[in-house]
């Protein structure tokens, strides 16, 4: 048998094997025929996507004329191509992108200087209210010292005023202090 009767076996089989649900045997392959050519349609696939490494290029001259060649010839000269150079749009794409991140990056900092004034006023605020709360604190114990003061030194018919003035100051004492 040839391999151009097996190719339309093979042909065949698959395209009935495709269109009808029922199975023939084939008499080309005693396997699947529809898996081995799924097999080699795979292998040819893989293949056509390895590519080749780089080689040097050689630059030959006879006769007046340049020709370029992966083999050497006599008198060659090598030439060594890394890379081409990127393109203007390549660079023009990495300037505005440089650019929008250095913006983003410039907002950022202000964001984050910003924020940390704002705390910076919530902190100061704080300590203003703490030292105010502080001054009033001492002011009520001084209070709280001379009424108690007033208290002994009071005759007996002051005495109910400067308890009842005692009382409230140890009551707002008690209520702004602790």
């Amino acid at each position: 048998m040839t391999f151009r009767s097996r190719l339309a076996g093979l042909k065949a089989c698959c395209l009935h094997r495709l269109t009808s649900p029922t199975r023939i045997p084939s008499p080309v392959f005693s396997t699947e025929p529809c898996r081995i050519a799924a097999l080699i349609a795979t292998a040819v696939a893989m293949t056509a996507t390895i590519t080749l490494p780089a080689t040097a290029v050689h630059r030959c001259e006879s006769g007046g004329k340049v020709s370029y060649s992966d083999l050497p010839c006599a008198g060659a000269s090598t030439l060594n191509i890394d890379h081409a150079p990127p393109s203007m749009h390549a660079a023009t794409t990495v300037d505005i992108h440089q650019q929008r991140q250095s913006a983003e990056l410039a907002r950022l900092q202000q964001l984050r200087e910003l924020r940390e004034r704002q705390d910076q006023r919530i902190r100061d605020l704080a300590a203003r209210g703490a030292a105010a709360r502080e001054k009033k604190c001492r002011t009520l114990a001084m209070q709280l010292k001379w009424r108690d003061e007033d208290l002994r030194e009071a005759s007996l018919k002051q005495e109910a005023n400067a308890r009842k003035r005692l009382r409230r100051t140890e009551e707002r004492y008690r209520e702004e202090c602790r």
